[in-house]
């Protein structure tokens, strides 16, 4: 077993809110924890970047990437081949024994998450537009009650800071962010195809 959870270099898309540059994690972590608001609220996909080596003991063989906890959905690279989309548990994918080497081994995975704490980031701006309040029995939400000159004459929206445009909003500022990222542990294990246990 060999830990890679530490520092990631970690790009984000700069025009849904994500910062410019890439970022590095010292250490993996939930996005909604972090500090910089730029990735507190950010939803779509964010590009984890990392270099490992490979002990002699692992190379020639199949072994598997462990991503650990993941929020929401995983797509894996290692050294320009794609090992598919992870999207649930076990977050794991296999890496074939003739795609490594003993140094500088690239790995990169794209991180998905969903769409709500984007809203809820929004939702620390100043309104543009505007809205009325409904309730169909399963909870209130705010709907657009009708839409914004700004919008009908395509002029730039005033609330400079929001993302996303919606005509029903089921959040507010205060709602609770959605758990996001790569939170891992990331590791490689080699798993002996012996000691398994076939699914029945």
């Amino acid at each position: 077993m060999k830990d890679i959870s530490r520092d990631w270099s970690v790009t984000f898309d700069h025009r849904w809110g994500g910062p410019e540059r890439p970022v590095l994690f010292s250490r993996l972590e939930d996005w909604t924890e972090n500090t910089d608001k730029r990735i507190k609220y950010y939803s779509g996909t964010a590009t984890y970047h990392k270099l490992f080596d490979c002990e002699e003991t692992l190379l020639g063989k199949d072994i598997f990437v462990d991503l650990g906890h993941v929020k929401h959905i995983a797509r894996v690279r290692v050294n320009g081949t794609d090992l598919g989309v992870v999207w649930c548990d076990p977050w794991m994918t296999k890496i074939p024994a003739e795609i490594l080497k003993r140094n500088n081994n690239e790995i990169l995975i794209e991180i998905t998450n969903v769409w709500a704490n984007r809203l809820i980031g929004d939702e620390q701006e100043p309104e543009d537009m505007e809205w009325g309040m409904a309730d169909f029995g399963y909870g209130k939400f705010r709907y657009m009650k009708k839409f914004p000159d700004w919008f009908l004459n395509n002029q730039p929206r005033p609330s400079k800071g929001r993302y996303c445009f919606t005509t029903y909003n089921y959040f507010t500022r205060e709602s609770p962010l959605i758990p996001s990222g790569l939170i891992g542990p990331v590791r490689l294990l080699l798993i002996d195809a012996s000691t398994t246990v076939p699914l029945s």
